[in-house]
């Protein structure tokens, strides 16, 4: 007997965000965007921190808000839409891949 996995998701999405300039929050996404569930993974050749949350994330050392991930590094988190998710990074340049179920 096969037994069934219940489950909401019906479709991933996925992308790319890079931090333009360190120190500044930005959305994962430029639009809304309606999901149930994200992880977001900071890019494997990062070479600083970055942090996720929301509006106002903050990627200090030692003092900054949000999850602090390093290269490699990922955090699930259970949203609604992707345009409440905040990212920032202590080096620009540096980003996170994410992907996402509907």
């Amino acid at each position: 007997m096969t037994e069934k996995v219940e489950h909401n998701t019906r479709a991933l999405g996925h992308g790319v965000k890079t931090v333009a300039v360190a120190g500044t929050d930005e959305t994962l996404v430029s639009a809304a965007r309606s999901c149930k569930w994200v992880i977001v993974q900071a890019q494997t050749d990062n070479t600083g921190i970055i942090a996720v949350g929301g509006v106002g994330v903050d990627a200090t050392v030692a003092t900054g808000t949000g999850v602090a991930l390093t290269a490699g590094q990922s955090v699930t988190l259970a949203i609604d839409d992707l345009l409440r998710v905040y990212v920032d990074a202590t080096v620009s340049g540096d980003g996170v891949r994410y992907t996402y179920g509907t």
